[in-house]
């Protein structure tokens, strides 16, 4: 059974709406056109206070639930770029 869910905006993503595609493989379009499969992680960064969101390239992505399943606490930050999540046009949840 194949299943996806996509949302698709005339204006970018919102924090609320990103919600529903964190952690979970997907299809991702950002404003400068570039598609990419991955997944989206938030961290909360502890020093300034906030919440970050991270795209983890489809190829870095067992290695990251790998590192992440060892405690490694920069695994986000070396198989992934963080981003702002108003910069995600358009997205596409995968199985």
């Amino acid at each position: 059974m194949n299943c996806s869910f996509k949302l698709k905006f005339r204006n970018n993503m919102s924090r609320r709406e990103i919600q529903q595609f964190v952690h979970h493989p997907g299809l991702f379009t950002f404003n400068d056109g570039n598609a990419n499969q991955g997944m989206i992680i938030v961290r909360y960064n502890i020093k300034e206070g906030k919440i970050e969101y991270y795209f983890i390239p489809e190829e870095n992505v067992m290695a990251y639930q790998s590192a992440k399943s060892h405690q490694d606490l920069n695994a986000h930050k070396v198989l992934g770029n963080q981003i702002n999540v108003e910069d995600i046009r358009s997205a596409e949840m995968l199985n």
